[in-house]
This record gives structure tokens, sequence and C-alpha cells, in this order.
């Protein structure tokens, strides 16, 4: 499937991107709260305080819509993982503190957009387009993090520290999109509490670096 970000007309005025901005919120809200079922352009306009007509300036169709909710949020997870990561922030830090805080974030925010994740997962599969917002996002958080874990890397006993950082990463991010996966099935019994997979998936990459 082709991308549609290039059928969205940008907003040429202030208070166009106001209107813009009001139905990408509007669009968030509801894919968290409700699921990609819910996202009707009817739904989008009332809850965003527009109208048919505003959106229909600015989208072709949902599925525009969509892509660029999807665009939006890469955008600000990746200005999020900047200020988050920024090595000033951490230069007194120890490897624990930084894997502690990477899995405590991660866990958050996987839980928190559990809805969003599936929704989009659901609403662009087989895109190719979305596949590589999506896999760009992440290797470009995945880098930021990773050069700051390395930064520190004579505390790593691991024999090859940016194998073992990157092999700790792979198992966090299946670990959460499994969790996200059951969690969608229903799949109760095999549910965790967050402070659980915190805990434990913090021991488990600081036994694995061996830090």
């Amino acid at each position: 499937m082709s991308d549609s970000l290039h059928q969205v007309r940008a907003p040429q005025q202030a208070r166009s991107q106001r209107t813009m901005e009001n139905l990408l919120d509007a669009a968030e809200r509801i894919l968290l709260e409700r699921g990609l079922e819910a996202v009707t352009v009817p739904e989008v306009v009332k809850a965003a305080g527009s109208s048919v007509g505003a959106f229909y300036t600015r989208f072709p169709d949902k599925r525009a819509l969509l892509v660029t909710v999807h665009q939006r949020a890469c955008e600000r997870s990746l200005a999020q993982a900047e200020g988050l990561l920024d090595p000033a922030r951490w230069a007194d830090s120890s490897v624990r503190d930084l894997v502690r805080a990477g899995v405590q974030l991660a866990v958050e925010v996987f839980g928190s957009r559990r809805n969003i994740m599936n929704a989009f997962a659901v609403a662009f599969a087989g895109d190719a387009a979305f596949a590589g917002r999506r896999a760009s996002t992440a290797l470009a958080i995945s880098d930021r993090l990773t050069a700051l874990v390395l930064s520190k890397k004579e505390h790593i006993g691991h024999p090859h520290p940016a194998r073992a950082v990157e092999m700790g990463l792979r198992v966090v991010t299946a670990t959460l999109e499994q969790r996200n996966a059951f969690a969608v099935s229903g799949r109760a019994e095999v549910a965790l509490a967050d402070a659980v997979l915190v805990r434990e998936l913090d021991r488990m990459i600081c036994a694995y670096l061996e830090v």
C-alpha cells in the first residue's frame, strides 16, 4: 500500500494548524480509549469540536488521518528520547541506572500506549511506509540509548558490550510486544504487573551485561 502523507494538506495559517492539531489529538484520544473501530470521521470531528468540512479540507480520508497521527507520534517519541537520553543528563549515572531507567520507560510507554500501538499494527498491516517509519524511529531511539550505555562500557563485564546492549534491547522490546499481544488476546494468566516486569527485566539485562 502507498503512504497517504503526501495527500494531506499542510495548514498555512495558525488557525488552520490548530484545527489540524485538534483533529489529530481527537483521533489519538479515540484510539487510546476506544480502539481503531471507534475512529470514524463523525466521531473525530465531534471530539475535536470541528466539522466534516474542516476534516476533508485537510484529509482525503480516515487512512490519511491515521497516517498523520502515526507520523506525529513517531516525531514526538524521537523528540522525547532525545531529551531523556541527553548524555549530560546521565554523566554521573551508572550502567545500572541507565538500564533501570530505560526498562522503566519502555514498560510505561508500551503499557500506556498499548491500544494505539495495536491499532496502528492492524490499520497498517502490510504497509511498507508504516513499517519503515516505525522501524526508523525505533532504530534512532535504540541508537541513542546504545551510545549512552556504551559510553560507560568499561563497567560492562560482557566480552562484547555492543552486542550485549543490542541483544538486551531486543529482549525488552520482544517481551513488551508479546505482552501487548497477550493483552489483546485476553490471556490474563500471563499478565504481569508493571513493577514486576520492570524488576525482572532490569535484573535480567544487568546480569547479562555483567554489571
